[in-house]
């Protein structure tokens, strides 16, 4: 009788360790793939840039074979059409149908705001690999925000510094597309320009796709150094060959906004866009090699050279994935999710070293470029580079809060006619 009772035993023991030992391996694989919503403008103006991000995520996550640890990444891409409304109507979708782990992409700074909303309200993470939109990590910064890419202020401030310091400017006219990246790409400009002792003598906004410049550009001051510029797009294209075209402000200097001249455009710019500056955290001619990989991944899966679509999402997903392994894949885990997005840092990115400020915006470098020939086509040559710049510039945190945002009337135009 004995000996059987220990016969019983020791079944039961082999059983019970035998579940024991086999549970580790159901592990990451039986929680399923891990979901990330990524959504893009594929239709209007700013299609090209929508389709180039997608492009980006995708040769990124091909070199991991959509795989971070031990789980497969499944991407749900969406189209965000050429406003907010298609935009949350897609996250919505995402969220509560898709039930993805955390949402990415987004262009317009105004879908970007929306869409933020939308992600704090049904408590899933946001990624913003490219929008703008300052006050996303700014007044309303939230731990479920967060954004590897540049606010519109950011381009402003740089391009201010750098116009009344290295190019003597000190009269300038703003121009900008009329809603929130414009204001603040102008307005960032500005301030950063008359705390150095230049003026902003007149702003114009103009309503988006706008096809005739010609009436903007007849109406600008004759009497400025220079113009600094935030119409991107098609509509970018077509206000510099307008401006080109025109008379008096044919031989004007011009400061832009990165994606003005952007590597898309160039071909379409052509000797139009020649010695036209702007002031961006990336370009296709940095000279590193984790650049120069992309570039001839580019080259060689889409047929041309890298640009900010491709390049922002290419390390955005290189952000995410980072993110994921550090929590060993469990995104089921929202608070660790969170945490872990905000605390990556890269010292070799594509862009050069990477990391978040305690709002959820990048500490990264800015390149000034400029519009040059390079053999049979155009490139934006580094011209100066600007390290570690933070959202508020070089004001204290709490200080640059305190101003109210950037926007149509603010700052001030103290010194327009």
């Amino acid at each position: 009788m004995a000996k059987r009772v220990s016969f019983v035993g020791i079944t039961v023991f082999v059983f019970c360790f035998a579940l024991v030992i086999h549970i580790p391996a159901s592990g990451a694989a039986e929680k399923g793939p891990i979901k990330i919503g990524f959504i893009a403008p594929q239709t209007g103006n700013f299609a090209q840039f929508g389709l180039d991000m997608i492009s980006g995520a995708k040769m990124f996550l091909e070199t991991k074979n959509y795989t971070v640890a031990g789980r497969k990444v499944e991407v749900i891409w969406e189209d965000e059409g050429a406003g907010p409304d298609t935009a949350v109507t897609k996250a919505r979708k995402l969220i509560k149908n898709d039930k993805v782990h955390l949402v990415a992409g987004i262009f317009m700074t105004s879908a970007a705001y929306a869409v933020a909303a939308v992600c704090m309200e049904l408590k899933t993470p946001l990624f913003l690999p490219i929008s703008g939109g300052d006050d996303l990590t700014q007044r309303q910064s939230s731990p479920y925000i967060n954004r590897l890419s540049v606010s519109g202020c950011d381009w402003g401030h740089v391009a201010g510094d750098y116009a009344y310091k290295e190019l003597g400017w000190r009269k300038v006219v703003g121009i900008g597309m009329d809603y929130a990246v414009g204001y603040e790409a102008v307005g960032g400009f500005q301030d950063v320009f008359e705390s150095l002792g230049g003026k902003m003598v007149q702003k114009i906004w103009t309503p988006m796709n706008t096809m005739d410049f010609g009436p903007f550009i007849a109406s600008m001051d004759p009497e400025v150094d220079g113009i600094y510029d935030m119409v991107s797009g098609a509509m970018g294209i077509r206000f510099l060959k307008s401006k080109q075209e025109s008379g008096n402000m044919s031989k004007k200097g011009v400061m832009a906004a990165g994606t003005v001249t952007d590597e898309t455009f160039l071909p379409a710019l052509g000797d139009t866009a020649l010695g036209v500056m702007t002031a961006h955290n990336y370009s296709a001619t940095l000279d590193n090699p984790k650049n120069k990989e992309l570039r001839d991944l580019a080259k060689k899966k889409l047929g041309k050279d890298s640009n900010w679509g491709i390049s922002s999402s290419w390390v955005g997903m290189d952000w995410i994935l980072r993110a994921i392994q550090n929590i060993k894949g469990d995104v089921e885990n929202q608070g660790q999710l969170i945490k872990a997005l905000r605390a990556v840092q890269m010292e070799d990115s594509i862009r050069g070293p990477l990391k978040m400020d305690e709002y959820g915006h990048p500490i990264q470098d800015f390149y000034v470029r400029r519009v040059d020939k390079a053999g049979t086509g155009y490139q934006n040559t580094v011209i100066k580079t600007y390290t570690k710049v933070s959202q508020f510039w070089t004001w204290d945190p709490k200080t640059y809060l305190s101003k109210p945002v950037y926007n149509r009337d603010n700052p001030p135009c103290k010194f327009c006619k």
